[in-house]
């Protein structure tokens, strides 16, 4: 199969984004803990990059339709986060309100970035649109390297040395997208530029709301893998060491279905793989329980490879299918700050309270249980015309 010149420019595109992407967020809860916050203040301070995640994702894809571009919006987004990254590393002493401010910015651009490039993937041709998920795959495949990367950083040279490779790799790619061709926007009929009416479009479709409550709902349980699971390796003498592993190992096992995606979709349809993807995500978070090392939780984590690749690719099907062709990058983007944004802002609270409440391992066990929700979704949005 013939590579075009705009698959392997979005190829190099993940990979080296996602490498620089691991460095901060892969290693924001460590940095905290390594800082000397407690439970209660790293929870407040991830929920502020949550709530940062959601304000910007909403005003990228926003800007991207009413500008007409992607390219400028996601370098306007990662230069921010080069100098959100140094300074967040500047201080390693407990400033809170410095603290909060700064991972905050770092959170939430990640996340806007992310989905900026999401959405600048599906929208560059209908090549690089078929092929999303084995170009997405180079993400994970840099997130592997990033993880990697990062624990040997912090073990070696601490986190100064994370902050600067990162700050590197922020420039390297900004310098990829001067190459790479801008995603084709369509215009309104009368040719006039977008406006909150159109916005208004995605909210007068039941199957769109449908859709994002669905990944709102398993975000949740994604975001407690992130937050809770790493509690609990911590609980059971975990470091900073198996906590990149961990995220190296389940990196590498989403490589598989990545690059399988467009024939599984070809093959069974978004929609079942949404569903089988679910299922995948509530016997994981059963494992997580009953599992009682930190080596055992990595085995159980191996689960990512089906879980985490068929929900990405089919959240972006999904909402594409849904959402009116002038406005994809608002779709995509408004989407995902409602079923990443939220959820990493709701989920590490929920968390903190289960856990104080009734344990962590009974806690993912009520993450499991909640997995029946988007199930129930799931059976409601094949019901409608």
């Amino acid at each position: 199969m013939k590579i075009t010149k705009n698959e392997l420019l979005m190829a190099c595109s993940f990979l080296f984004a996602f490498i620089a992407f691991a460095l901060p967020y892969g290693y924001m809860q460590t940095f905290l803990i390594h800082v000397g916050y407690n439970g209660v203040e790293i929870g407040y301070i991830l929920a502020g990059s949550a709530v940062f995640a959601i304000i910007f994702q909403l005003i990228a894809g926003y800007l991207c339709d009413y500008f007409r571009t992607d390219k400028k919006i996601y370098n306007i987004g990662m230069i921010l986060l080069i100098i959100s990254t140094y300074f967040m590393f500047l201080v390693t002493e407990q400033e809170f309100l410095f603290h909060l401010l700064f991972i905050s910015l770092v959170g939430g651009l990640v996340r806007s970035v992310m989905s900026v490039q999401d959405a600048w993937c599906l929208e560059t041709d209908e090549t690089c649109k078929n092929h999303y998920g084995p170009l997405r795959s180079l993400g994970s495949i840099g997130w592997m390297i990033g993880s990697t990367l990062g624990a040997w950083l912090i073990s070696t040279y601490g986190y100064d040395a994370l902050s600067l490779v990162f700050c590197v790799l922020g420039v390297f790619n900004v310098m990829i997208t001067m190459f790479m061709q801008d995603a084709i926007k369509v215009e309104k009929e009368n040719k006039e530029k977008i406006s909150m009416a159109d916005i208004k479009l995605l909210f007068s479709n039941k199957k769109y709301i449908i859709i994002v409550l669905i990944f709102l709902v398993i975000n949740m349980i994604a975001a407690a893998d992130q937050y809770t699971v790493v509690n609990k390796m911590y609980a059971l003498g975990a470091d900073e060491t198996l906590v990149g592993q961990r995220w190296t190992i389940q990196a590498f096992t989403e490589l598989p279905l990545f690059f399988a995606g467009a024939w599984l979709i070809r093959k069974f349809g978004d929609y079942k793989l949404m569903v089988f993807g679910t299922v995948m995500y509530i016997i994981k978070f059963i494992a997580y329980g009953v599992v009682q090392t930190p080596e055992l939780i990595i085995v159980a984590a191996c689960l990512q490879g089906i879980t985490f690749p068929l929900v990405m690719i089919t959240s972006k099907t999904l909402v594409d299918e849904n959402t009116p062709i002038q406005i994809r990058a608002s779709g995509q983007t408004i989407a995902s700050a409602i079923y990443l944004g939220v959820a990493l802002l709701v989920a590490p609270i929920i968390s903190s309270l289960l856990n104080a409440m009734i344990g962590i391992d009974n806690t993912l066990y009520m993450f499991a249980l909640s997995g029946l929700i988007p199930l129930g979704l799931a059976f409601v949005y094949k019901q409608m015309k």
